[in-house]
């Protein structure tokens, strides 16, 4: 075993110290204990704290052993849990926006060890969160990452004056700044992730997501490189300061169409406006002009158009562009030539007449000094009028000339086919003179058809977008692959092939190149495919960057290829390029595998700031200068190299020389990452919220969900929730993640509009927006208040896992996506913004937890794929971690695992195991108060409940395997406030007498109160039944029956004065075979008993022992005796001494021999316990907290397999335990259910819980009571095993489902054993004999003075 797995089982074995249990002898008290009260679930006390069950509105932290399913309450706070993050074998660290744990002042995050429960805060106390010291912290924790003894945090705070970002050292308990000092004012930290390097586990990377721009270091991400070459070659641009950074796109080989065009000129010639054409419309019509894209360049995404207007009075005044295959008109921005402001126009964009065009031209060149004092704003000698719309990078230019006017796109919208519509015109038709669609990225084709330029001499000497082949062979993918649409991509078979991309570097600047390669599947290649070498070579031949690139990828790809300077492209100096060649098959012996070259983009990242500056257009202004600088530029993503800042030394950023700051050349420490260029790439709007890393069987992904959008066409990030990223292999060299962004044209495009009213995924349709994306068992679960569909595209599968995964239209809330397909759970859509998962397994079932901010949990069953709405067990939680493969530690609202789950009934035949009667209880608010065991086979069990259509009050089998209820014959209406109080069955089972208050209908009839009899014998009740019990102040209480046998009189004790008419005060004698009332007290003039009785037992044959709130003769006593002989009502004064501050509510004979009252008891009430050792009272109550918490409600003695010697015998023998029912909270333990007490010390046995997540309530044991004393036969025969009679008549028998054959195989034994017994302690044999117990007795019999009127 490793060391921490055996620290992790210590740990956990101390936090569950056990408890342990006495061997019971089940056998000498019925096999069985039966456990009934106000619960759904009842556990064994096995170890401390088991029963720290808080249904409290607050959050929890749980540790559990999930081998025994064992589970503790570490913690309680007043918030929240965000995030639980292991952090050794036996500490975690929490964090939340918590403000107190376990009563005590402590904020997220903390460190919680499991071992010895101490709290450890991270956040220094000394410097408060508002404080205003420098080395303060101030703000929130939003984000918490464990790594090598690190605690990286992150969130909206200030620390040690840096921003966003703090590391806290175990090892010196100390808060400090990272290295590089945080991030810029006012940034936020949402999300941190790390990726490892295989290699080296404590190196890799730490990333960091949230909303920043720079860092607390900003000249870490500025580098300074070295060249003796010019980098200011600008070709491309004329002798003017307007940096024109946008291409015109080739639409050379498009498909061009007309509607009312006249064909005075083709449709392709207005592509060319150097030849000066004049396209016209029929006249008196509208029309359209229109081209479809080539294949390969489907999808591009404009910048703007420029239209041409033709010399003559016609020409065209309004129009519109429609974008396909939407079908949609384009919004569009244009600089007014009437005012030179910046106007918006979408179904009627204006174009001036050609004449007041060129009279404004001719204007603005005598004006251009006035109109260009803006730097944003261009007028060339001949008038034109140029404005940048993106001032901050000056790489999109609008305006207009003597002969065109330019209009933006407003929205990055993906073309296939673009349209221009007039709609009103000059003269008698519309015209147009030429048509120019412009990107402000550079894409060369492999294609080079589609590099062609729209007009055959469009500018002399020009240096244009170009690719040419090497060496091999190249085709176009249509004659490999016909099926293969909306594309048109080159692919080589030959070994030696090679080709160059040419990519038109107008300006000097930095750049990121990126690489595209269309997928394997659409082509059926994926066995073909090649791995290709691509190098980037400068204008100089100086090779840039190298790498190799798999071509098999599935879907549409591209690799990042550079990222840095680039000096402009012209003829004299030379082309910047790449080269793709054929390096070696993926599949070994791959007869003519495939090269295939789609596409190279250059993205703009910044221009040389010569451009902003310089008016002359000189070439040499910085080939003077040693160094170059180059920027990192971020926007919400950071990747923090570990192993570049192993050697930190903030000296080595910059050094000062006569007054100035310089970068130095070793300022490396920051890398140009993959996910360092594409966080440049978003624009400053992007806030990532969180980022997730999936660990996929073969593959590795990197998930970052939040708000973005793209300042670089080839990301198409508009309006984006989530990106993901292929991670690569971690380049150990450069210290950096080989990151690799999915395209937009995959189904693994990861496209999410927030808030928005539809946008896709992995090819589904998503309406809302994902809350939360997590890695579960190679898959991803989505969460979120989203609906989702395939959007008509049956290529996209989704299933139902709650029908058999069966095809389903839409999915709801959580989404499952395995495999390239969709799973729902088949739930309807629930308006909440879920985004916590949890999956915690119990019983060797899976159960997933969904939750919004901790709340609306919905748990679903993946063992029988349902949702397990009724679920028995609590399992409200949002975050869950392993220590190891059995130690869990839980944070949420309620979390509770019990041994077994049945409502209000269980019972147990040894100390490991629980089993059910079979009570069907049909509502949570019920309860059973009250049970007699009336035989092995059967007992009585009564309360609050409804179970089978019985209510209130029935028969269990006690042994059957058949357990079940049954009910009494008879009809039984209950009033609501109606409540049994206590049972009782003559030793002869002939009858079962019940105590209630409130009353009771019967057989439609008569009204009862106080008492029912039952005819057992007969299973019906009987037809003559008590007069009403009534209590003068409407309190009545029935709560103790004892039979003195000899007369067959029952005393009735309880809180009452009137039985029937007769006065009866707190006791009365029900003569049964005289069917009358008796007061005990009236031959007892000198004696008069008043208060409530609340329990009596025989104590002798003829003589009782009554406990209660009680007076005699005006002076309060705990106790009483009766006499049944001779009427003598009398009291013990040593019995008395508990005083009227403890009145008896039960109490325990525990001597067999107790004729003189010098045996030991057992005696109870609110607020005590306690012991009687044959003289005097003790208090047994310590380890008892007699607090509101406490209910006591039945005690019993058991007996115990052996017997201790060390254990005190006192008030009981040493073969037993007490075992106390009730809810009791015991010291050193919380609350029980059932306590046993050896006669020195209690300890905890049972406890149950409520749906409520509360601790339960136990009202009554069930067991064979050798100490119940209930009956006079009960002190004649206190050596026997059972009372005698213990059989139930027939007519009973056959009710609760036995046969004859059964009967008999009960009743044979039964006496058997029972004449057995009797024999051997020389006792008399029973006088009923066996002949006249299976005979039928009518109850009409054995009474012969019917009070026909009063209960008939």
């Amino acid at each position: 075993m490793h060391l921490a797995s055996i620290l992790a089982v210590a740990a956990v074995a101390s936090a569950f110290t056990p408890v342990s249990q006495p061997n019971l002898q089940y056998s000498q008290f019925g096999n069985q204990i039966g456990f009934f009260g106000d619960f759904n679930a009842i556990s064994f006390y096995s170890y401390i704290n088991a029963s720290a069950i808080n249904n409290a509105n607050s959050q929890k932290l749980y540790l559990r052993d999930a081998s025994a399913n064992n589970q503790v309450q570490l913690a309680e706070l007043n918030g929240n849990i965000d995030q639980l993050v292991p952090l050794s074998s036996d500490s975690v660290v929490l964090n939340g926006n918590y403000s107190q744990i376990n009563g005590q002042s402590f904020s997220g995050p903390v460190i919680v060890n499991i071992s010895s429960l101490d709290i450890t805060p991270i956040i220094p106390s000394s410097s408060g969160r508002n404080s205003k010291r420098d080395d303060a912290f101030n703000g929130t924790v939003s984000s918490v990452l464990v790594d090598n003894g690190l605690i990286y945090l992150g969130g909206s705070f200030q620390f040690n004056n840096t921003y966003g970002a703090a590391i806290y050292d175990t090892a010196s308990k100390s808060l400090k700044s990272t290295p590089f000092q945080g991030f810029g004012e006012n940034s936020v930290v949402n999300a941190i992730s790390k990726i490892y390097d295989p290699s080296n586990e404590d190196q890799g990377s730490i990333i960091f997501g949230g909303k920043f721009d720079t860092l607390g270091l900003k000249n870490l991400l500025v580098h300074n490189s070295t060249t003796n070459s010019s980098r200011l070659n600008n070709t491309n641009s004329t002798n003017t300061s307007l940096i024109n950074a946008e291409q015109v796109i080739s639409l050379r080989h498009g498909i061009f169409s007309n509607t009312n065009g006249d064909g005075s000129a083709p449709d392709s010639s207005l592509i060319c406006p150097l030849k000066s054409v004049e396209w016209s419309l029929n006249p008196g019509q509208g029309g359209q002009w229109a081209v479809e894209l080539p294949d390969e360049m489907k999808g591009i995404t404009p910048t703007k158009a420029r239209i041409y207007i033709p010399p003559g009075p016609d020409g065209t005044k309004t129009f519109r562009i429609y974008s396909y295959p939407n079908n949609g008109i384009m919004n569009l921005s244009y600089v007014n030539p009437e005012n030179n402001e910046i106007e918006f126009c979408d179904a009627w964009c204006p174009l001036i007449a050609l004449s007041d065009l060129e009279e404004i031209t001719s204007n603005n060149a005598k004006n251009s000094t006035d109109l260009s004092d803006d730097d944003t704003v261009y007028v060339d000698e001949d008038g034109s009028y140029s404005i940048y719309y993106d001032p901050s990078t000056k790489t999109k230019v609008m305006g207009y000339g003597a002969n065109y006017q330019e209009f933006a796109f407003e929205n990055e919208v993906a073309l296939n086919k673009v349209g221009v519509t007039v709609t009103d015109w000059y003269g008698s038709k519309g015209t147009l003179g030429g048509f120019q669609l412009y990107l402000n990225s550079i894409i060369v084709y492999g294609n080079n058809s589609l590099n062609d330029p729209n007009c055959d001499e469009e500018n002399p000497g020009a240096v244009d977008n170009a690719s040419e082949i090497e060496a091999g062979s190249f085709q176009s993918i249509k004659a490999l692959a016909p099926n293969v649409r909306d594309n048109d991509y080159l692919v080589s078979t030959d070994t030696n092939a090679k080709i160059i991309l040419y990519p038109n570097i107008s300006y000097s600047g930095d750049y990121s190149i990126i690489m595209n390669t269309p997928g394997c599947i659409d082509d059926d290649s994926c066995a073909k495919r090649s791995i290709v070498n691509v190098t980037v070579l400068d204008n100089e031949g100086n090779q840039l960057a190298t790498q190799l690139i798999y071509q098999n990828n599935d879907y549409y790809k591209f690799d990042y290829l550079y990222y840095g300077h680039l000096n402009g492209t012209s003829e004299s100096s030379g082309s910047n390029r790449i080269e793709i060649s054929y390096q070696d098959a993926i599949i070994p012996d791959t007869q003519d595998p495939w090269v295939v070259v789609d596409k190279v983009t250059a993205n703009i990242v910044s221009l040389d700031k010569y451009y902003d500056n310089n008016k002359t257009n000189s070439s040499t202004r910085r080939n003077s200068r040693k160094g170059e600088l180059t920027y990192i530029t971020l926007n919400g993503l950071f990747e923090y190299s570990l192993a570049n800042f192993s050697d930190f030394d903030e000296t080595l950023i910059s050094y000062t020389r006569n007054n100035q700051t310089i970068i130095s050349p070793n300022n490396t420490f920051v890398g140009n990452s993959s996910i360092n260029l594409l966080s440049g790439q978003l624009s400053n709007e992007t806030e990532i919220n969180q980022i997730q890393l999936l660990n996929g069987s073969d593959s590795r992904s990197l998930i970052l969900l939040g708000s973005f959008e793209s300042d670089s066409k080839n990301l198409t990030l508009s309006n984006n929730n989530m990106i993901t990223l292929d991670i690569g292999s971690y380049n150990s060299t450069s210290n950096e993640t080989e990151a690799t962004i999915k395209s937009k044209r995959s189904l693994n495009a990861q496209v999410l509009h927030k808030r928005a009213d539809s946008s896709d995924i992995f090819g589904a349709s998503f309406n809302n927006t994902i809350n939360n994306v997590v890695g579960y068992n190679g898959a991803q679960v989505f969460l979120g208040g989203f609906g989702l569909n395939n959007n008509g595209n049956n290529s996209v599968n989704l299933k139902d896992l709650s029908n058999n995964n069966q095809s389903t239209s839409s999915i709801n809330n959580f989404a499952l996506y395995s495999n390239n397909e969709w799973y729902g759970f088949g739930n309807n859509f629930v308006d909440t913004e879920y985004n916590q998962f949890a999956s915690v397994s119990v019983e060797n079932i899976e159960y997933l937890v969904f939750s919004a901010n901790s709340s609306s949990f919905k748990v679903w069953n993946s063992s029988n794929s349902s949702w397990a709405d009724n679920s028995k067990y609590l399992l409200n939680i949002s975050q869950l971690v392993d220590l190891s493969s059995d130690q869990q530690i839980l944070g949420g609202g309620s979390f509770n695992i019990m041994d077994f789950y049945s409502i209000d009934q269980a019972y147990s035949s040894s100390n490991d195991s629980f089993a059910s009667y079979n009570i069907s209880i049909e509502s949570t608010n019920s309860k059973i108060t009250n049970t007699f065991y009336v035989n092995n086979s059967l007992s009585v069990v009564s309360g609050d409940f409804e179970a089978d259509s019985i209510t209130n009050l029935g028969f269990i089998n006690n042994n059957s395997t058949d357990r079940t209820i049954r009910q009494l014959q008879g009809s039984f209406e209950w009033s609501d406030d109606a409540q049994i109080q206590t049972l009782y069955v003559d030793n002869e089972n002939h009858y079962l007498f019940v105590g209630f208050n409130g009353s009771v209908r019967i057989n439609n009839s008569n009204n009862l109160t106080g008492l029912i009899i039952y005819d057992l014998q007969n299973n019906t009740i009987s037809s003559v039944q008590p007069s009403a019990l009534s209590s003068d102040n409407d309190d009545l209480r029935v709560n103790s029956l004892v039979l003195y046998d000899k007369g067959q009189k029952l005393l009735v004790g309880g809180n009452f004065n009137k039985a029937g008419s007769l006065d009866c005060v707190s006791m009365c004698i029900f003569d049964i075979e005289n069917t009358r009332w008796i007061n005990p007290q009236s031959d007892n003039n000198n004696q008069t008993v008043a208060g409530e009785i609340t329990d009596v037992k025989f104590y002798q044959s003829n003589s009782v022992l009554i406990g209660g709130n009680l007076t005699l003769n005006g002076e309060f006593v705990n106790f009483l005796t009766y006499n049944f002989d001779n009427q003598a009502i009398a009291t013990k004064t040593s019995f008395n001494s508990l005083g009227s501050s403890k009145p008896v509510r039960k109490f325990l004979i525990n001597d067999q021999d107790n004729s003189n009252l010098n045996g030991r008891m057992i005696a109870y009430g609110d607020g005590f316990i306690s012991g009687y050792d044959g003289s005097k009272w003790n208090d047994i109550g310590d380890g008892i907290n007699f607090n509101s918490n406490t209910l006591l409600n039945d005690v019993k003695l058991l007996s115990v397999a052996k017997s201790d010697t060390g254990r005190n015998g006192t008030y009981f023998d040493k073969s037993n335990v007490l075992a106390l029912a009730g809810k009791i909270d015991l010291r050193d333990y919380g609350l029980v259910n059932v306590a046993l007490f050896n006669g020195s010390t209690w300890s905890p046995y049972v406890y149950t819980t409520t749906p409520k997540n509360e601790i339960g309530e136990i009202h009554s044991l069930l067991i064979l009571d050798s100490f119940r004393f209930q009956s006079s036969d009960d002190i004649n025969n206190k050596s026997s095993k059972l009372s005698k009679g213990k059989v139930v008549g027939i007519s009973l028998a056959c009710a609760l489902g036995s046969t004859t054959f059964l009967g008999l195989l009960y009743i044979i034994p039964y006496f058997a054993l029972f004449r057995k017994l009797l024999d051997e302690n020389g006792i008399n044999h029973q006088r009923i004999q066996e002949n006249e117990m299976m005979d039928a007795v009518n109850p009409e019999d054995l009474f012969h003075e019917i009070d026909l009127q009063r209960n008939h």
